[in-house]
């Protein structure tokens, strides 16, 4: 095979890339900053409940008090490390530093074109099948048990997959990361997404499945269409790809084809069996902490540590990575991702603002009285923005179901809603945003990572997003006109 004159270890994100985005945020935290000196400071009280922090309905009173001042707004970001919760804030981090030197590693030690060689051997001749196929898996597992943040793990075998079987970047970043993304969209069985949602809102557990089915196979049928469309066009012309211009480099940083002659090293094959265990170990610890108290609130280490080891054990099982290269590709791998690292940064930073400013009660107390007196149906859209909104100050999903849905479900009961769609519309708005909001996480590794303004996934995806948004309407509007229940 051709010797690529570009390995991952080189790559490195445009600087105007880089100062656009971080521009952007600062606006952002200018924003936040701004309303944090018009909007009323006030606050509801909270109660503990079964080990989880609850507002008390008719609890919310407005605070008088001194603003915090303007200087404080461009250290948010340290204080949000240093605050309450910042666990999983520095956590994100640390996987987004990690995350490049384990992709590094994998290319130089063989594995990651061992991977490919044998999927190509083995589905190539049928790659729109494979493409249907892996994207319904993915779907699947996103829906059923919460695989979201471990995406990571395939995004550089994917994207090298996609690359030898003749498509662009964005096909390989689809098959793994935005397939799972749209799973967890429209979750079935998801425990984090529907089934605490659903017990706070005081509805069986797992109840409205039949509908939830029919919205996944729906969603399945609308992505493998609009992905298959788009993988035809660059294969007829690779000038169609959205990334054309970043993808000439991209390309030189993976296997652009299968080499069969790999699969005959038995030394790279160890090193693949040893990260393909510590990869079948993240699916066995998520599995198991469905069911297990405790477990998935310290995941992400878990997953980030797992990986890491089994990228370095499978790289000196290889034989062809030693010690001090193990160092340099993790400094490599920093170098990579640090500016998105810094991004995420940021992006907490502006949460901290509106947090320390005290209005965020104030937004949810206005947004809960603007619900009241609706009527149904425009209602539940009201729910639907409420929860988008604050997408952008609390990412957790179970965090935000505890915030919101003991006050939006008896409100939406008052209008004429069935709790059942009120927890619909709190997951429309949670799942969605977190594949296309410019703050998620994941978005801005994996740009970062392949080195792409995000401006270019809304370019890419905006057929997409329509088509979502569509869906999104007639089912709601479905939802409350047969009063989707049990109750």
């Amino acid at each position: 095979m051709e010797e690529r004159k570009v390995k991952i270890r080189d790559v490195r994100m445009n600087k105007k890339t880089i100062l656009t985005r971080v521009a952007v945020i600062l606006a952002m935290m200018l924003i936040a900053g701004i309303l944090t000196l018009i909007v009323p400071q006030g606050e509801y009280q909270r109660e503990k409940v079964d080990g989880h922090t609850v507002i008390i309905d008719d609890s919310f009173s407005f605070l008088e008090g001194e603003r915090r001042p303007v200087w404080t707004w461009f250290i948010s970001p340290l204080r949000a490390l240093t605050s309450s919760g910042s666990t999983t804030s520095i956590m994100i981090i640390i996987s987004m530093l990690l995350m490049g030197g384990i992709m590094i590693l994998l290319d130089e030690s063989g594995i990651m074109l061992y991977l490919v060689s044998a999927i190509i051997e083995k589905f190539g001749k049928n790659k729109y099948r494979l493409l249907a196929v892996l994207s319904g898996v993915m779907m699947l597992m996103g829906s059923t048990i919460s695989f979201y943040d471990q995406c990571s793990i395939f995004i550089p075998m994917t994207v090298a997959l996609s690359f030898a079987l003749g498509w662009d970047s964005l096909v390989g970043i689809a098959l793994s990361y935005l397939s799972i993304a749209m799973g967890f969209a429209v979750s079935t069985l998801n425990p984090y997404t529907i089934g605490i949602p659903q017990t706070i809102a005081g509805v069986p557990v797992n109840s409205g499945l039949w509908f939830r089915v029919i919205l996944l196979a729906v969603m399945y049928v609308l992505y493998v269409t609009w992905l298959t469309k788009y993988a035809k066009s660059v294969e007829a012309d690779s000038s169609n790809a959205i990334l054309a211009e970043e993808d000439e480099r991209i390309r030189q940083m993976f296997p652009d084809r299968a080499e069969p002659e790999i699969l005959k090293n038995r030394r790279v094959r160890r090193g693949v069996f040893w990260f393909v265990g510590a990869v079948l170990f993240v699916f066995l610890y998520t599995f198991t902490s469905l069911f297990v108290s405790g477990l998935s609130s310290i995941a992400m280490p878990v997953m980030i540590l797992a990986l890491t080891i089994g990228a370095v054990g499978g790289s000196i099982a290889s034989g062809t990575v030693k010690g001090k290269d193990i160092l340099q590709c993790f400094a490599s791998g920093f170098k990579i991702t640090a500016p998105s690292a810094i991004t995420v940064l940021l992006i907490i930073g502006t949460r901290q603002i509106v947090i320390d400013g005290k209005i965020m009660d104030t937004l949810l107390y206005y947004a809960y009285n603007g619900l009241k007196g609706t009527s149904p149906y425009i209602g539940v859209f009201i729910i639907l923005l409420i929860t988008m909104a604050m997408e952008f100050i609390v990412g957790s999903a179970t965090a935000k179901a505890f915030l919101l849905l003991p006050l939006l479900t008896p409100l939406g009961n008052m209008i004429g809603l069935t709790s059942q769609t009120v927890v619909e519309a709190y997951v429309f708005g949670d799942g969605f945003t977190n594949a296309f909001y410019p703050t998620s996480t994941m978005l801005l590794l994996i740009s970062g990572l392949m080195g792409f303004p995000i401006v270019k996934w809304y370019k890419w995806s905006w057929k997409l997003i329509l088509r979502i948004v569509a869906l999104e309407i007639v089912s709601l509007i479905f939802c409350v006109a047969i009063g989707y229940g049990p109750f």
